[in-house]
């Protein structure tokens, strides 16, 4: 990897701005959780991504890349751009990390791998996660990856894709293919294992994809009505904390009044429901200043 990643090959004060013109030009990634224990089979495929140089594989030039909508062969392309190797090299090394060693499946979404490799610009509302989204496609198009993408009719978008590692992926990173079936092989039967513990039946390998399937689309459908939630009742603050104080608190008695029954409101005396105001009001007024979205992003 010496031509992407050694310190001689990092730009200098006189190197042409061709060579600047993304913001970070040495992606790297960085583990969201370091101190976590992870499987021998994890490591090994992490050291393999990291020792070896994905984007400059043999692979590249022997295999016909496929347009990911239109199926189409796509033109050859004698070498990969330095800034995309690199983002594609950092990508690999996070996939690996993130694989479910027995569906197949990257436990994580673009926008995380994007995160946790450097490779995303801006913030909030701004963020892009372009170059990310760009390297993937192009692994897609390979065939190192396959990407499922699932339609929500209740906000008429696309969810998080699907990752899948394919073959391929292994091959990138000179990492053994039938190792990888052996460990994969063996995770599945150790979890079968506890399936039984539990009283329930065997699983197969096509059956753990479909159940990683259908546990990305619930928690996506999941964390989109929270952020739904979220926004409805930021508006709701919001609009309290317009209102002069006064007029606020008159607004949040009403609303409490409606949610506790009368006995309720006996037993909480007049200065338990002032208490209770009090804090609701300031509540609402530090959700109403809050630009953070919901935790646990798909």
């Amino acid at each position: 990897m010496t031509e992407l990643f050694t310190p001689a090959s990092q730009p200098t004060l006189n190197s042409p701005v061709r060579d600047c013109y993304v913001s970070n030009p040495y992606p790297c990634y960085r583990s969201p959780t370091p101190e976590a224990a992870k499987p021998a089979i994890v490591k090994a495929l992490v050291k393999a991504a990291q020792n070896s140089n994905p984007a400059r594989h043999e692979a590249w030039y022997t295999t016909p890349r496929l347009d990911v909508k239109t199926g189409l062969k796509k033109p050859f392309i004698k070498r990969m751009n330095a800034h995309r190797a690199r983002a594609v090299n950092a990508l690999m090394v996070a996939m690996a990390d993130r694989l479910n060693i027995v569906s197949g499946k990257v436990e994580a979404s673009v926008e995380q791998l994007s995160d946790w490799c450097g490779l995303s610009t801006g913030n909030g509302a701004k963020k892009s996660i372009s170059r990310a989204s760009r390297a993937l496609t192009t692994l897609e198009e390979l065939g190192a990856i396959k990407c499922e993408r699932v339609w929500d009719d209740s906000t008429h978008s696309y969810i998080p894709k699907i990752i899948w590692v394919t073959e391929l992926f292994f091959v990138l990173i000179d990492y053994e293919v039938g190792k990888f079936l052996s460990a994969q092989n063996q995770q599945l039967a150790w979890e079968n294992k506890k399936l039984r513990e539990k009283g329930e039946g065997p699983i197969t390998l096509s059956e753990a994809r479909r159940r990683a399937k259908e546990k990305h689309i619930k928690n996506a459908f999941d964390y989109r009505l929270k952020k739904r939630a979220f926004n409805k009742q930021r508006r709701h603050a919001r609009k309290i904390d317009e209102m002069a104080p006064s007029q606020a608190r008159h607004f949040i008695i009403n609303d409490l009044v409606k949610l506790h029954s009368k006995d309720e409101l006996e037993a909480m005396g007049h200065q338990g429901l002032r208490r209770l105001v009090d804090q609701r009001y300031h509540a609402l007024r530090k959700l109403a200043a809050s630009t953070a979205p919901p935790p646990d992003t798909p």
